[in-house]
């Protein structure tokens, strides 16, 4: 699939150029690919249809759509010095949670950009809703590593090499850098990462993450595993990773949590035969990695600290890689520094109802800033959170009071916990305190409930039960498996944690 610019949507076109690209590829290229169909469609829906009464969702009016752009200008991060860190919350989180994110789902809609931000716009009806696709497979298999766009050579993933530039990072060797296409005039294809899904090379973080997934499954092929045993394996141990060392103990509310792996779903029980994957998880309860974002990282002896415009630009951007074929050596990552226990200094951002100031600079994949940056902090079209609160508008989400009461969860006074004057004033004049946009309500709920550490009960609750649903369904389901436990190499018996994985996959040196 072609390159799609950050927080873009799936158009048909879109998918229709990467059906051809990936046909007329097929006989050129000297590998076997690692899946030879792509499953089938599956789609959207809601996990509360009966908050679809105009009483439980913002007023359909151009008003609305005006207040939450305000709303969403107010949503930056001016403090100085920046928020704090939340606590027990390495950065490698924030990306995990983003790899998780494009593993499970790919919204084809007809929003772009201009459309999401026009004056007039107005929800889907239910009708369009229910026609919605989602492009990855809506399960814990590792999609995005094993899809029709990634490759493999005999048992091994491909990996690529670096390009030489002087800077490696000590322990690490030139075979850092994922699998990419030659350069190319378009910049959808120039030097496009060949993997199952595109974004995981939006950023050097999240794409420095894939490749240590491809070298644990390397590794494990080392050891003398068939493809499909090692598959299997490392699908199995990134299924305890999202349940136990990223939902459990780190970024959801424990005793929420330990209540849906325990006693099972509440509220989600989406059919066998007519599967749908929760609007209210993918357009606001699981975007709340956004405001875990910081706006740079200690990230190699080289760039320390990296900004995160740099990150972006030697990915997914045109004139990304410096001018080099490949990903240059001395921007290999040095997880060790994203590793609390080993001496990190890469703490992910407190969750709350602000993100960093450069997520309102979002840039298309030509490397210009979206929209009319002349606009400055009106350019909604670069502005993330104006477009994610645009979109859970679009989507028809319910608001956030509306799914605590049918929780029957204790609401939270969102003007009151928002400890920011011009957000207030956005509330107010929005009409927001009581009927709040779901995604705005879950970020104050964590930065009231969760100290800024954890999701709150409301949106613990949404992401538990789809998590723990799309790793039921999964093709060798570790919840299928009586007792199972991860044995792989563990730092503390019976968890195995994002950190030894990347030990596992040996990047880290």
């Amino acid at each position: 699939m072609p390159r799609i610019a950050h927080g873009a949507s799936v158009t048909p076109e879109q998918l229709q150029q990467a059906q051809e690209a990936l046909a007329s590829k097929i006989a050129d290229i000297g590998f076997g690919f690692a899946a030879a169909a792509s499953a089938p469609e599956e789609r959207f829906g809601f996990m509360f249809p009966d908050l679809q009464r105009p009483a439980d969702r913002l007023p359909t009016s151009s008003a609305t759509v005006r207040r939450l752009k305000e709303l969403g200008r107010t949503m930056v991060e001016d403090a100085d010095p920046p928020v704090g860190n939340a606590e027990e919350l390495p950065a490698t989180y924030t990306y995990f949670g983003q790899f998780i994110d494009h593993d499970i789902t790919l919204e084809k809609t007809s929003f772009t950009t201009p459309q999401l931000i026009k004056d007039d716009l107005r929800p889907l009806s239910l009708e369009q809703i229910r026609a919605l696709t989602n492009q990855r497979s809506a399960t814990l298999d590792l999609d995005s590593v094993y899809g029709p766009d990634s490759v493999k050579s005999g048992d091994r993933m491909v990996l690529g090499k670096n390009a030489r530039s002087g800077g490696l990072p000590p322990g690490m060797g030139t075979d850092n850098d994922l699998p990419r296409l030659g350069t190319s005039s378009d910049p959808t294809k120039d030097r496009a990462a060949r993997i199952g899904d595109p974004r995981n090379d939006e950023n050097l973080i999240i794409s420095q993450l894939h490749v240590a997934f491809l070298k644990a499954h390397n590794r494990l092929v080392d050891q003398g595993k068939t493809f499909g045993q090692a598959r299997q394996i490392l699908c199995q141990h990134y299924q305890h990773m999202v349940l136990v060392d990223f939902l459990l103990r780190r970024i959801g509310d424990k005793q929420v949590v330990d209540d849906v792996l325990r006693n099972g779903n509440r509220f989600y029980h989406p059919e066998p035969d007519s599967f749908f994957l929760p609007l209210e998880f993918t357009v606001a309860a699981f975007r709340f990695g956004h405001t875990m974002v910081r706006a740079e990282y200690d990230y190699n002896l080289n760039f320390s600290p990296a900004s995160l415009d740099l990150l972006f630009t030697f990915t997914a951007l045109s004139g990304q890689l410096g001018g080099n074929k490949t990903l240059p050596e001395n921007w290999i990552i040095q997880w060790r520094r994203f590793i609390a226990q080993d001496g990190g200094n890469n703490p992910a951002r407190k969750l709350d109802t602000t993100i960093t100031r450069e997520l309102f600079s979002l840039r298309k994949i030509t490397g210009q800033v979206e929209g009319n940056p002349a606009l400055k902090d009106k350019n909604d079209a670069a502005n993330l959170a104006v477009r994610n609160l645009l979109r859970g508008y679009a989507l028809r989400m319910p608001t956030g009071q509306a799914v605590a009461r049918k929780m029957e969860d204790s609401q939270v006074s969102v003007a009151k916990k928002s400890g920011n004057s011009e957000q207030e004033k956005a509330l107010k004049d929005g009409n927001f305190h009581n009927r709040t946009p779901l995604w705005y309500y879950l970020l104050a709920e964590a930065k009231h409930h969760g100290k800024g550490n954890r999701l709150g009960p409301v949106g613990s609750r949404i992401v538990a039960e789809v998590l723990a649903h799309l790793v039921r369904r999964s093709e060798d389901s570790i919840l299928q498996v009586p007792n199972w436990i991860p044995t792989l190499p563990q730092a503390h018996p019976n968890v195995f944690t994002v950190a030894d994985l990347l030990r596992f996959a040996k990047v880290v040196p």
